[in-house]
């Protein structure tokens, strides 16, 4: 036999059952433990315990190196990769994108803070390939989150990035750094050199990922809290919880629930929540689930990945992430633009407690005609009597005030949504459920005078009539279908909207853009501003031989005296069977046409009625203009124009209901009318053009 082999063989090593644990959910054999003791070096820890490294695992016994307490390999130990060469040029401009970051975040594009689990169990090396949990953790981020999207030119040094730990106690090991290659270094260092301790907590892990949240104020930056974990919290609860009542699970819930609450309610739109569990499949994932869930009733987009204990299923999720904030950044700086502007500081309630309340409470800010706050009367727009507001009373007539909700609930690109409601005599709500629109910007509340709050509404309530009027178009074309059936196929109709004005104590003149409340719970969006449609990003379209872009490609210059590309009826190579979701692309598509490619409306968000006769009750549309003359932001900050109208086109599939709303004996109708939307179009619509 070996001298080595029987000399190591000779060290007697009492085995705890939380060591042959470990030893075993991490691939060590008891013999590994025998020869550290004998070869590997020492040193004196914590509570007087023994710590023996040797051939990458770390081994820790009591003062007498018999009892054996736990194990864990060294990190990085099974896996590593080649740092990237910096150059001088690339250092110094890290450092100065450093300097920018820290003394100017108007110019982030996105702000991502990543909680990686640093608890014990991420010592665990049952990855696939004999690696760590948390060593796999650290390559998916250098090389699935920082490498690729550097290498795909999707990540910038306007992206930030933070990196946190969730254990015992949390600590920031990356504080705000640009998304460049130094960075993807950094996470090399951690993957070389981090070494997961003690408990799991979350509490003080979003505490820190708070912080680090709000320290960007900006509309324009996206935000994104990626919480990384291989299991349950191990927080206390504090004293008096009922676990006997809610349980273990139910009381961290409540505990750390709120603290994703607040993040949502702060945030909105603005925020991604993504929540990832990376163990086994019997591991109970319930609180990660729950916590990406609880964003949604904000706003807030949340997102749950359970993934097996493989490199490649996580770098997957960190591919799918990435997507969706690329999606997010460049829909919010579309609306920001070259200078972000600061969004208000508001608080957002839950959008399963919206429309509960029967009469007003402290929520609720009340102002009454007889307190001289409100002259009872609205504003309402005409864009065909002089494309002005008209005063009109109340929608109730027997109203003596309104009542604004202190919360919103709802959040657009450019807009916050409350609660609205009249209230009578006796301060009670009358008439029906109405919502309040106003400006996310802190700058648009500077507007306090009558003729700065008309021009601010204006744009919105031009966009919303002048979509209506294509609705009205639409509609019939629809009814000369011979598949036509009022009770199955719905038709599109946006809502009609007022500007109520009042006198608040704090902000001064307030005008809100107000219409009828919509159910929060079904609002849904049929495609948005960017082309993506039913929610989802569609792949792009082929273009070649595509109709409606070649067109499109080619008008320059006046178009009067063009043909209209509806002389040509397409041949019907499908069924004509018409879905429920075609609908409002075909209406898109139609706007296009209609207007004889001068405009297109999208963005088509609302919920779809089932009452007798099913309708697509829609609200906030955007109009994408193509000036012929140059100018931008015809209709608002979301009109795009050109670029608008190619982003609908890209990843639009005409449906057969599109095919026959081109046929000859169907597009004729409303041909008379077609002049009132058309003629002067330019000229009609150069009043709304402003510098916002």
């Amino acid at each position: 036999m070996d001298e080595d082999a029987e000399n190591t063989s000779a060290v007697s090593i009492l085995s705890s059952t939380h060591g042959r644990l470990r030893r075993a959910q991490r691939l060590i054999e008891k013999r590994d433990l025998q020869a550290a003791v004998r070869y590997g070096t020492r040193e004196l820890t914590y509570n007087n315990r023994w710590k023996y490294t040797f051939a990458d695992v770390v081994y820790i016994t009591d003062m007498t190196s018999k009892r054996e307490i736990t194990c864990w390999a060294l990190p990085g130990s099974g896996l590593d990769v080649e740092k990237h060469s910096i150059s001088a040029k690339a250092e110094a401009e890290h450092k100065e994108a450093c300097r920018h970051i820290l003394n100017d975040n108007t110019m982030w594009t996105s702000h991502t803070v990543i909680v990686v689990d640093q608890s014990g169990s991420m010592r665990q090396t049952d990855v696939e390939g004999g690696a760590t949990r948390s060593d796999a953790v650290w390559l998916t981020i250098a090389i699935d989150f920082v490498a690729k999207q550097l290498e795909e030119k999707k990540a910038s040094n306007t992206d930030v990035v933070s990196i946190v730990t969730l254990g015992r106690e949390s600590h920031i090991l990356v504080d705000r750094k640009p998304h460049d290659w130094t960075l993807f270094n950094t996470a090399i260092d951690l993957l070389r050199q981090q070494e997961p301790f003690f408990d799991g907590n979350y509490l003080p892990a979003l505490d820190t990922a708070e912080s680090l949240l709000l320290s960007n104020t900006y509309g324009s930056c996206a935000l994104t809290l990626f919480l990384l974990s291989d299991g349950k919290p191990s927080d206390r609860l504090p004293p008096g919880t009922q676990t006997h009542i809610v349980g273990v699970r139910g009381g961290h819930l409540s505990l750390i629930g709120t603290r994703i609450d607040s993040l949502a309610s702060r945030f909105g739109r603005r925020l991604s929540v993504i929540t990832v569990g990376f163990a086994g499949e019997r591991e109970d994932f319930s609180v990660l689930q729950d916590l990406a869930e609880r964003p949604k009733q904000f706003g807030s987009n949340g997102q749950f990945f359970a993934v097996r204990l493989r490199p490649e299923a996580l770098g997957s999720v960190f591919s799918s992430v990435t997507s969706s904030l690329n999606q997010t950044r460049t829909e919010l700086t579309a609306v920001g633009g070259s200078s972000q502007r600061a969004v208000r500081d508001v608080r957002r309630k839950k959008r399963d407690t919206v429309g509960t309340d029967n009469m007003p409470s402290s929520e609720w800010f009340l102002y009454r005609s007889k307190d001289k706050v409100w002259n009872k009367t609205r504003l309402v727009y005409s864009h065909t009597k002089g494309r002005k507001f008209n005063k009109m009373l109340p929608i109730h007539p027997s109203a003596t005030g309104v009542a604004l909700h202190s919360s919103f609930f709802g959040e657009g690109a450019e807009r916050l949504v409350r609660e609205f409601r009249e209230i009578g005599p006796d301060g009670m709500f009358i008439g029906p459920k109405l919502v309040a629109k106003e400006s996310r910007f802190q700058i648009d509340l500077l507007n306090t005078d009558q003729s700065q709050i008309e021009k601010f509404h204006r744009t919105f309530c031009e966009t919303q009539n002048r979509a209506q009027g294509l609705a009205d178009v639409f509609n019939k074309r629809l009814e000369q279908l011979p598949c036509y059936n009022p009770q199955t196929m719905p038709n599109i109709s946006f809502l009609s909207c007022s500007v109520y004005t009042v006198h608040d104590t704090n902000l001064g003149m307030l005008g809100t853009l107000v219409e009828k409340q919509l159910d929060p719970n079904k609002y849904k969006k049929w495609n948005d501003n960017s082309g993506t449609v039913d929610g989802k990003k569609a792949p792009e379209i082929e273009t070649a031989g595509d109709l409606s872009l070649g067109t499109f490609d080619i008008i320059e210059g006046d178009e009067e005296d063009e043909s209209d590309s509806e002389d040509e009826e397409e041949e019907n190579t499908e069924d004509d069977h018409i879905r429920l979701e075609d609908i409002p692309q075909a209406f898109s598509h139609f706007t296009y046409r209609y207007t004889k490619r001068k405009l297109l409306v999208c963005d088509l968000q609302g919920v779809l009625s089932e009452s007798s006769q099913p309708l697509f009750e829609l609200t906030d549309p955007v109009i994408h203009f193509r000036s012929r003359h140059g100018r931008k932001n015809v209709f608002g900050r979301t009109d795009h124009g050109s670029k608008g109208i190619h982003n609908f086109f890209r990843t639009h599939k005409c449906s057969a209901l599109c095919r026959m709303l081109t046929r000859r004996w169907v597009h004729q109708i409303g041909a008379q009318e077609r002049m009132s939307h058309l003629d002067g179009l330019e000229e009609r619509v150069s009043n709304l053009h402003c510098d916002f």
